[in-house]
């Protein structure tokens, strides 16, 4: 085999694993443009929309990502019988290519992986808090999830991840997923009234972002209905034991418990019916952009 012919097998490699990525892309746009859903009505944002948008994403790009690896890795296969049967030095060179194009998309493989980890762990947290919160509609509340803001000036858009709303008042849920240590004590957190003191130490994680979002949705209903609305931050860690040791204008709760948050709130009447009324209409009109 001569520089030619493996010049020219390498490219009929390269050009297949191009031709192949289009054609899967041409695929998934042809398989929808002559057809569209039944439905006339949008739906609701279900417990975490966001995130099983970004799981889409991360599916698309890792499958492109595997596909480079599995192009790339015939190449090297090539240039290495390049370099056992014809010129150590030319095949020397493209392994050395080759195997740097592997690394790289090994990497950046591992790191959408890792990343497609946290967002589905993520998911699984807004969606069991989101299937707790839902009990509440027995009760008069009414409960919206992934309520999406893109009106932040500069700040990327964000979402508040579950909204309850009724006469009782409006707060708004932040949920946060951690895994849990297996050892002794691994499930317990304890909220200090400043602080989240879990078994590894202090942080902050979710109380900035739950106190942050539901101060700008108290803003944008404010502004939207021309009378002050003030939400409630609330804190919920899905799978854990939540110790409260301080003061604060944060409830943080666990996933299981995040209901009693609400519980006899609705007999104290902060809102009045009609504005009610009013902030669901318009959390309705925000959150109705499921088409499928």
């Amino acid at each position: 085999m001569d520089h030619w012919n493996i010049a020219i097998s390498m490219a009929v490699a390269t050009l297949t694993m191009f031709l192949l990525l289009g054609l899967l892309s041409w695929r998934k746009k042809l398989a929808y443009q002559d057809t569209k859903l039944p439905f006339t009505k949008r739906g609701l944002r279900p417990p975490g929309e966001s995130l099983r948008v970004k799981l889409e994403e991360f599916d698309d790009k890792m499958t492109e990502a595997i596909l480079w690896l599995m192009g790339i890795t015939v190449l090297f296969g090539i240039s290495v019988y390049q370099a056992l049967t014809n010129s150590w030095l030319a095949g020397s060179v493209f392994i050395a290519l080759m195997l740097a194009a592997m690394i790289w998309w090994a990497l950046h493989f591992e790191k959408r992986a890792e990343l497609r980890r946290d967002h589905y762990l993520g998911f699984l947290g807004e969606r069991a808090v989101g299937e707790e919160l839902n009990q509440l509609l027995a009760k008069g509340w009414s409960v919206f999830h992934d309520v999406e803001f893109h009106d932040n000036p500069g700040a990327k858009p964000f979402n508040v991840d579950h909204v309850v709303v009724g006469t009782g008042g409006l707060f708004a849920i932040e949920t946060k997923t951690r895994r849990k240590r297996k050892d002794k004590g691994g499930h317990e957190v304890t909220f200090n009234g400043q602080r989240l003191v879990y078994p590894w130490g202090e942080e902050d994680w979710g109380i900035k972002n739950a106190r942050e979002r539901a101060k700008h949705l108290g803003a944008w209903l404010s502004k939207e209905l021309a009378t002050p609305i003030i939400a409630k931050p609330v804190l919920a860690l899905p799978g854990w034991m939540v110790h409260r040791r301080g003061a604060s204008d944060l409830r943080v709760v666990s996933g299981s418990e995040v209901t009693k948050a609400f519980s006899g709130e609705e007999s104290n009447q902060r809102i009045e019916p009609q504005t009610v009324q009013a902030i669901k209409a318009l959390l309705d009109q925000k959150c109705r952009d499921v088409e499928a």
